[in-house]
């Protein structure tokens, strides 16, 4: 009996430190995975155009936003895709760590630059980083703190390498580390199985 009580306080326990850590660290984002069937607050520069995606291109929910760039530039900051806040200037406040995360797949493997930066001249960056996106949804990140308060700051992608379609979903910026997204909305990781494969990874990937 005492066994019994034991493991099922220990499961609540456990249920309990797997509590959404959304709820401590908002999305700072509104919109938050384009729910509400529009592109606002993201806006773009260069040769991209935007649009709401097909149903079955969400990640999760039913809506994702979808970037077209028409032609690669001559630089790959040439066109770009960027939050700049919503109403008043971003800030980005000093020794404050700071996560952006996002799913983002494409129709050919295609690289994008992603900058957290100053939003005017010189456009100091902060955790800057090229990942590769390919056809299937990945989630890629990346974390910084600044030495000093940036304003006004902006979440930018640069998007000109190539000609591309690409699809972005349930974005994310908020105060902390890189938590998962499914831990971070706060499903509970699975067990590892038999064979020691983890049905879920970090790197969250999902096929479409």
């Amino acid at each position: 009996m005492r066994q019994r009580i034991f493991f099922v306080l220990a499961c609540v326990v456990a249920l309990a430190a797997w509590a959404a850590p959304r709820d401590e660290m908002p999305n700072l984002i509104p919109n938050e995975g384009f729910e509400d069937g529009v592109p606002d607050p993201w806006v773009f520069y260069g040769q991209v155009a935007f649009a709401m995606a097909n149903r079955n291109d969400a990640y999760e929910g039913t809506e994702a936003l979808q970037i077209t760039v028409a032609a690669a530039g001559v630089n790959f900051w040439d066109s770009g895709v960027q939050y700049r806040g919503a109403g008043q200037p971003l800030v980005f406040e000093q020794g404050v760590t700071y996560t952006w995360a996002f799913f983002m797949k494409a129709d050919h493997p295609v690289n994008v630059n992603i900058k957290p930066e100053l939003a005017q001249d010189p456009w100091t960056g902060y955790g800057e980083r090229q990942v590769l996106v390919t056809e299937e949804y990945q989630e890629f990140w990346t974390t910084w703190q600044t030495p000093q308060d940036v304003i006004p700051a902006q979440l930018t992608l640069h998007v000109a390498f190539d000609a591309a379609t690409l699809w972005m979903d349930a974005p994310r910026w908020y105060e902390g580390e890189y938590i998962p997204y499914e831990e971070w909305i706060g499903e509970v990781p699975q067990a590892v199985n038999p064979v020691g494969k983890l049905t879920v990874t970090w790197g969250a990937l999902k096929g479409r």
